[in-house]
């Protein structure tokens, strides 16, 4: 389906929403649901419960059933009015919280004149939620405005729970969990998947980039499921993150604000000293309201990032040795020095909410994002070979619930559309590569990278059936993507010229103005392609008893398209490879068959071990399917139809070292000139990859077992955590070791495999105390016994990945804390502190110790650990009303304050003569050292 034709049928259905009677969203919504009996215990079939949201006065209904039973779906996570209404007994009302995802259980008892609220835990009018199998962390709207942040991306507060690590790549901010990476994740907002299908980063716009998916100011609240999250869910082996945005209310409000940090409130570098330039200005609005009051409301968000940061680029050691040398590094010392690396990053999102009638409610949304980052120089590189990656996100979203009776139903329709671009700041200037010097003019390659999905959704629930024993609550839902993928790569698509010393008794004087080599990309470089995806699921909550609840689910999902599978292996790599492997590792079109299997049973329960809902007992097992990146299938196709040629110069035509030559003429040193010697241009023996037609889709089995007990106003719970991943997609080298060559036109032929297996064994111990006017805090502890067989895209040190010996899984950690904390203090001063200890970052030893690919085996992967480390992040902030509604907050923010070092790479390699310097550090986490943060925020 073109995309134009996809744009205009989501544009029209958006319309065709407004006349629907179905809804939309995927776990962005909260559920009460419970009994009301009279004062003998008996059911109350006639009770009226009415719930209304404070904030925007939008209403939810519902009466209760035979057996007294009533159920509230679809609520927007927030505070709500409970009425409960009967004849001859007065109307009763209580206020409540409630977070995204949570499913509550009320149970009222009336008696004459009176209504009691029981089965719950209320702390001031937030509700804990207790009787789910979810391993779940709920971050609310306060820990996001009030915790410590150094760079508002909300996504770090995913740290609060158990079971989650953040990376350490400054250019990558992203999650991981359970052992796996985080292209094993997914987050939704306000329902729609943001996870990235093809590249990097687990999120779409978070593989090689500075920026936030999302402006901060516009997520309300997001719920963290690190494990036994429900059917409804796909695409995700791992953890799963869904988040809603801020709505519009009554009462027209808003805020803006503004931060700033620079290079004197930053630490120096541990490792070197240095501290370059730098300054950064985060600023926002965001601003909602009421356009009809009770029915139309709209919300408004805007964030920026601006930041401006210096690197250096000097001249190498390396010398032309001949007359001319003098007069070269002249000319190109006006190249060195230091240059400012510019960030710019705009995030928008808008919202407009409407419910005409109880039964119905309407939200229609977009958001905006983007980036442009100059980098790629350093060192050696010149500012003019920079590149500006550039970076676009933007989506619409359109959602409408309707509530019945006995059944409620969502609807959504989405577009999202992303592409990663990072193009020559200076495309039209030829590359030079003065070797051991300097490299001058623009950047050799750009890439365009992208996905653009619709999606449509409509989930179905079906409340208090009666079917055997118990009540069920029955969600089945369906949905249906279909994603362009876009994958260009014009890999030295601007040609480079290289110039060296070593070539001199060939060259003499002429060394430093005629090129020895130039490399010029040749071929197709687009890639790009199409993906339908399905799924469907069905979900029961099944109450069997007052104590017992069992929460059955059965999800399936399809593919058409998630390896390349409509790729014809080329006539002449089968005819030359095919006595070397086997059958299935070459393709004629139609041998990759979208797989069928992907079945994903789900259990879980939750046991109210004294009745009273603060002790129970809960667990869960099921099958978790994730999908390959698309990226990382295409070698097989973009090395066989793009070459990077490489052309040898002499001033004379003669051969240097062993190389045929042309003799140079100075209109070679353009695109056009090389053009004429494509002929004659020696592109080098291609990598030829080859994919099993059979690769398997990787997916985790997984189970838990845990208590979770009510203290007062506190939540605790311990729980056991086994996942077992499988199907990793890796490559070997094709002979089995080291660098084989099967044909003398081929440099190396690698096969996938998808054996990568690992396993996770974790302990987890939740403290949390909700935050209540005065204070609140939470603690979250971690014991993760993380480990795995192969490397990572590539495992080539070993024939099969079943050769590896098992290692620490690189990046996880034995034990981990994070705390954190928010009090109210007289004054209208708020303080909050944010505490993370880990006992230190695994990374892979690559021990040569035994010599080098000896017996085939190239080296011995052994686990490091770096050492533990210790953060304390503060906050204060002082509030000062003026004008009644208005107030201006002061903030000040400290980020490890005892400037504890934290580092993100090692010395890794152990040779046969030993390694002095292994364990040792080599590079920072990103903004880790010791940084100060000051900020304003106006409220109205």
């Amino acid at each position: 389906m073109a995309r134009s034709f996809r744009i205009s049928l989501l544009l029209a259905l958006i319309v065709c929403l407004a006349t629907s009677q179905l809804v939309l969203a995927q776990g962005t919504t909260a559920t009460i649901r419970g009994k009301v009996l009279d004062e003998s215990g008996n059911a109350f079939p006639t009770a009226e419960i009415v719930a209304q949201n404070l904030a925007s006065g939008f209403r939810h209904t519902a009466t209760a059933g035979a057996d007294g039973g009533f159920l509230l779906p679809g609520l927007t996570p927030g505070t709500y009015r409970i009425d409960v209404s009967a004849t001859s007994y007065k109307q009763a009302s209580r206020e409540i919280t409630v977070r995204v995802g949570q499913t509550l259980d009320l149970d009222f008892r009336m008696t004459p004149d009176l209504v009691l609220i029981e089965s719950i835990t209320v702390l001031g009018a937030a509700a804990i939620e207790t009787r789910t199998p979810e391993v779940a962390t709920n971050v609310t709207s306060r820990q996001i405005e009030s915790l410590p942040q150094n760079d508002r991306n909300f996504l770090n507060f995913a740290s609060l729970a158990p079971g989650v690590q953040l990376g350490t790549d400054e250019q990558r901010k992203e999650i991981r969990s359970g052992a796996q990476g985080a292209s094993s994740t997914n987050i939704f907002i306000d329902g729609v998947s943001y996870k990235n299908e093809i590249v990097q980063g687990g999120t779409v716009g978070q593989d090689s980039s500075r920026g936030n998916p999302f402006p901060q100011n516009a997520v309300q609240e997001f719920r963290v499921i690190t494990q036994n999250y429900s059917a409804q869910y796909s695409r995700a082996s791992s953890a799963i993150i869904t988040a809603i945005t801020k709505s519009g209310s009554n009462t027209f409000s808003g805020d803006a604000f503004l931060f700033y940090q620079d290079r004197e409130l930053v630490d120096e570098n541990p490792l070197n000293g240095q501290n370059p330039e730098f300054e950064r200005n985060q600023y926002g609005v965001s601003v909602g309201g009421p356009i009809v009051r009770d029915r139309l409301h709209f919300f408004f968000s805007f964030e920026a990032n601006d930041q401006n940061r210096q690197d250096i680029v000097s001249l190498g050691t390396g010398t032309f040795n001949t007359a001319a040398d003098a007069a070269l590094r002249n000319r190109l010392a006006v190249y060195a020095g230091a240059f400012e690396q510019p960030f710019r990053s705009d995030l928008a999102f808008g919202k407009v909410s409407y419910q005409p009638a109880t039964s119905h409610l309407f939200d229609f949304s977009g958001t905006y994002r983007k980036e442009t980052d100059i980098r790629g120089f350093s060192g050696q590189t010149s500012y003019e070979a920079a590149e500006n990656s550039k970076n676009d996100v933007k989506g619409l979203t359109g959602r409408h619930q309707y509530t019945a009776a006995n059944w409620f139903n969502e609807l959504s329709l989405s577009y999202l559309d992303s592409l990663w671009n990072p193009v020559p700041l200076n495309g039209d200037l030829v590359g030079f590569e003065y070797e051991g010097l300097l490299r001058v003019g623009g950047r050799d390659t750009e890439q365009e990278i992208g996905q653009q999905r619709i999606a449509l959704r409509d989930d179905v629930t079906l409340s208090n059936l009666k079917v055997g024993s118990g009540t069920h609550t029955f969600k089945t839902g369906a949905e249906l993507d279909f994603t362009d993928y876009t994958v260009t790569k014009f890999f030295e698509s601007n040609p480079r010229f290289f110039f060296a010393d070593r070539f001199r008794p060939q060259f003499g004087d002429q060394v430093s103005t005629v090129p020895y080599k130039a490399r010029y990309g040749l071929g197709d470089p687009d890639m790009s392609a199409d993906n339908t995806s399905f799924g469907i699921y069905g979900q029961d909550d099944w109450l069997l008893t007052d104590q017992l609840t069992l929460n059955l689910g059965l999800r399936w999902d399809y593919e058409t398209n998630m390896l390349n599978t409509d790729f014809e292996t080329p006539a002449l790599v089968r005819e030359r490879l095919s006595d070397s492997f086997p059958a299935r590792y070459f393709s004629d079109g139609d041998d990759r068959e979208a797989p069928l299997y992907m079945w994903q049973p789900r259990l879980g329960f939750s046991y109210d071990v004294l009745k009273t809902g603060r002790t129970i007992l809960f667990g869960g097992a099921g099958r978790y399917y994730d999908r390959h990146l698309f990226n990382n299938t295409l070698d097989e196709q973009f090395r066989l139809q793009y070459a990077v040629g490489e052309f040898f110069f002499s001033p004379d035509g003669t051969s240097v070292t062993g190389q045929p030559t042309v003799a140079w003429d100075p209109k070679y040193l353009t695109r056009a000139g090389l053009d004429q010697l494509r002929a004659s241009g020696i592109t080098g023996r291609p990598e030829v990859f080859l994919v099993e037609n059979d690769t398997r889709v990787p997916y985790s089995d997984q189970w838990n077992l845990g208590v979770r007990q009510t203290f007062g106003q506190m939540v605790a719970s311990l729980t056991y955590s086994n996942i077992r991943s499988y199907h990793g997609l890796s490559y070997l080298w094709g002979a089995g070791f080291c660098c084989p060559s099967f044909d003398p036109n081929y440099s190396n032929v690698l096969i996938s495999s998808d054996d990568i297996k690992t396993w996770y064994d974790a302990v987890y111990i939740q403290l949390d105390r909700p935050y209540s006017g005065r204070y609140g805090f939470n603690i979250a502890y971690t014991y993760g016994d993380a480990e795995q067989v192969g490397g990572d895209l590539f495992s080539l040190d070993r024939p099969t990945i079943a050769d590896w010996p098992k290692y620490g899984t690189p990046g996880t950690s034995d034990h981990r804390i994070v705390a954190s904390g928010i009090v109210g203090i007289p004054w209208d001063v708020r303080l909050s502190t944010l505490v993370q200890y880990s006992s230190g970052e695994k990374f892979r030893i690559h021990d040569y110790s035994n010599g080098f690919c000896s017996d085939n085996l190239c080296y011995t992967p052994l686990t490091g650990e770096g050492p533990s480390w210790t953060t304390i992040d503060l906050r204060g902030e002082k509030d000062f009303p003026f004008l009644g509604r208005y107030s201006v907050g002061v903030i000040a923010e400290a980020f490890n304050v005892f400037n504890e070092e934290r580092y993100a790479s090692f010395e890794d390699f152990n040779g046969p003569e030993g390694n002095p310097n292994l364990g040792k550090p080599t590079s920072i986490v990103g903004g880790s050292q010791r940084r100060y943060q000051f900020g304003v925020r106006l409220r109205f």
